[in-house]
């Protein structure tokens, strides 16, 4: 069984900054939390906040309680 994921041409750039920002620390062994991507992302909080719900909504990222994680992907580490 597969879980389905959005398409990922109907990520605007911004979301994709989001989410390559959170496979960097995903591939480190580490879940991304809101301080660690403000830190990393010069746009208004509210703004990440959209982009990870959106991400979170379209499958792409998973949030945890230590803060958010790749979801499915057909890539290798």
């Amino acid at each position: 069984m597969t879980e389905e994921r959005g398409d990922v041409q109907e990520l605007s750039d911004f979301e994709l900054a989001v989410y390559e920002a959170v496979a960097e620390i995903d591939k480190a062994g580490g879940a991304a939390d809101i301080g660690t991507l403000t830190a990393q992302i010069d746009r208004p909080e509210e703004e990440i906040w959209a982009a990870l719900s959106h991400l979170v909504s379209a499958n792409h990222l998973h949030s945890t309680a230590d803060g958010y994680t790749l979801g499915p992907h057909d890539w290798a580490p």
